[in-house]
């Protein structure tokens, strides 16, 4: 009887346990095994790759993978040659179901690439990328080329940018038709161009804002190669560049080879007209331009002699800044009228005469009257900025910028001195002029080579300078020393080869600060001194109209914008390490660089 009871309970015990194993726990999720981390694996396509007489109008294309596949993202799947209406992608069970709502063209090779669009439905992992061909004839393209995009300024590898050939030869091509054959650059910039045709292409690449696979000037920036384009190289499955990389792999990606590079800028418009107006303050306004290079024949306020007015434009010279030197007080309202080279409905520049009502904004002119019924506000000096780098002061010299122009000034009154570590202070010989780029601003350079160890101080007097308002400038003060440290470093660059104009600048790794900027026209040597432990980049851009700016490109004139290039030290390698407390040399064979 006891062991029949022992029996019972053990029963008792391993039913509850069964039990308790089999029953949902409402808190905790079940256990799924391992995480997939596999991507989804291509079973089938129908009809298959390079299939041939596809039909025009309804046709569809059947992907079948081992997995439930989802579409991440429909706009990555692109058509090429592309059409209106993009091609519709949609999930039937385990297959991928596309369909062209555009009737296609006849013997025509088209390429589909998915990009990034599918992935597994449980874990999101990616599908490798797909890139399906078919002709609608009795033939598939096979050539191939390969390329890189980068933006022209700062070298960088462009993504998602639209690569288009065209046999269309005409200079309106990618405004107005759609392209042969197009396709879009990857993470790195890179791009693989299949099933094209053993033909000349013109080829562009512009970053196709509105999706429209054609270049809008007003939005898009834009490359293109100088010369056509004939593509001789024969798709083959060995081909590395037309594998799948994973773009976070890092040397797989960049061990790609690129037939050419295309450098992409945003163009300048080309059309010339006034584009805005007005009034910044009473006696000072500004005009802006579509495009650069203005050409201005006359400009007249009424009621204001016309040497009263003092203009100066930016460097690009699609903008203007004007002053106006009366001694009396100016009307809030003004009218400005100009004569100057417009783009005609012909397109051509003509002169046009154009006059513009200026007038002062209401709270502006409401602060004017307060101040002039406030005679404790009303400013009876102004203050001037001095500025002197340690760093780049020997190079760049002090700077003394001004709210307006300038109408008066006695430079003899402003005093440098200098203090030597023994305490004593004597004066210095200086020498100052007007910058050729700001007419506000004066640069003041000492004479003589600055010492280590030494103290300088630079007073610019009360009343040295009268500026438009003719108001005295407040007495100013500025100190500075040369950086003496036995830990800061210098860098020297021989320049050789050198027969045209480059700018020549000492940037950061990221090449996003400019440490120092030189410009150069012959062979010469420039020295960077009080450098940091740090990793630098020297940029060398070739400045051929000689106006101290990067010039960007123009489509129509096929000019391509100014050529920037970064120093290698070795072929992968642009980056200067430099250490403490040391001076290092490098000799730049710029015809070299530049062939």
């Amino acid at each position: 009887m006891r062991q029949s009871k022992v029996t019972i309970v053990l029963i008792g015990f391993i039913a509850c346990c069964l039990i308790s194993k089999s029953c949902a726990n409402t808190t905790t999720a079940p256990s799924g095994g391992p995480k997939d981390t596999l991507a989804p694996v291509l079973i089938k396509l129908t009809p298959d790759n390079n299939s041939t007489n596809f039909p025009v109008y309804g046709g569809q294309i059947a992907i079948q993978y081992d997995e439930y596949t989802i579409i991440k993202n429909a706009t990555d799947i692109y058509l090429s040659p592309p059409h209106k209406k993009r091609p519709v992608a949609k999930i039937k069970g385990k297959n991928i179901i596309v369909t062209f709502p555009d009737t296609l063209r006849s013997n025509t090779t088209y390429s589909l690439d998915f990009g990034q669009s599918l992935a597994d439905n449980n874990e999101g992992n990616p599908a490798n990328r797909l890139v399906y061909s078919f002709s609608t004839g009795d033939v598939v393209d096979s050539l191939y080329c390969t390329g890189k995009v980068i933006d022209c300024k700062t070298l960088k590898p462009v993504k998602n940018i639209l690569v288009a050939f065209f046999s269309d030869m005409s200079d309106s091509a990618c405004f107005n038709t759609y392209p042969d054959m197009a396709v879009k650059s990857d993470e790195w910039g890179f791009f693989a161009m299949r099933n094209l045709k053993p033909i000349p292409y013109k080829v562009y690449a512009y970053t196709d804002g509105d999706s429209d696979s054609k270049y809008s000037p007003a939005g898009d920036q834009i490359a293109f190669l100088d010369s056509t384009y004939t593509p001789s190289k024969v798709i083959r499955d060995s081909i590395y560049e037309l594998g799948y990389f994973l773009m976070k792999d890092t040397l797989l990606c960049q061990k790609r080879v690129a037939d050419f590079t295309l450098s992409l800028f945003t163009e300048l418009q080309a059309s010339q007209s006034l584009q805005n107006s007005g009034r910044i303050n009473e006696k000072m306004g500004f005009l802006k331009f579509s495009a650069p290079d203005v050409k201005i024949n006359s400009m007249e306020i009424f009621g204001v002699d016309s040497s009263a007015l003092i203009v100066q434009y930016n460097q690009a010279r699609d903008s203007l800044n004007f002053w106006i030197n009366t001694q009396y007080k100016l009307e809030d309202s003004l009218l400005v009228k100009i004569n100057y080279l417009k783009t005609d409905s012909l397109g051509n520049l003509s002169p046009f005469t154009e006059d513009i009502a200026m007038g002062l904004p209401e709270a502006l002119v409401a602060a004017i009257k307060k101040k002039e019924t406030d005679k404790t506000k009303q400013d009876t000096a102004f203050s001037l900025k001095l500025a002197a780098a340690s760093e780049t002061v020997e190079q760049d010299g002090i700077s003394l910028t001004f709210d307006t122009p300038i109408v008066a000034s006695t430079p003899d009154s402003i005093k440098l001195t200098s203090t030597n570590p023994k305490n004593q202070t004597s004066e210095m010989k200086y020498s100052i002029r007007q910058d050729s780029t700001e007419i506000r601003r004066m640069i003041l350079r000492p004479e003589g080579k600055l010492q280590v160890g030494y103290n300088y101080e630079l007073t610019v007097p009360h009343g040295t300078f009268t500026n438009l308002n003719f108001l005295p400038n407040n007495e100013e003060k500025v100190k500075f020393a040369i950086p003496n440290s036995e830990q800061l470093s210098s860098l020297t660059l021989h320049l050789t080869d050198v027969s045209s104009r480059y700018i020549v600048e000492l940037v950061n790794e990221k090449m996003d600060k400019v440490f120092r900027t030189y410009y150069a026209e012959q062979d010469t040597s420039l020295v960077f001194p009080y450098l940091k432990a740090d990793r630098y980049s020297i940029r060398i851009t070739e400045d051929l109209n000689k106006n101290n700016i990067f010039d960007t490109g123009n489509l129509l004139l096929r000019r391509q914008p100014e050529k920037v290039l970064m120093y290698k030290l070795e072929e992968d390698n642009q980056v200067i390490e430099i250490p403490e407390s040391t001076d290092l040399e490098q000799t730049i064979n710029i015809k070299e660089m530049f062939k």
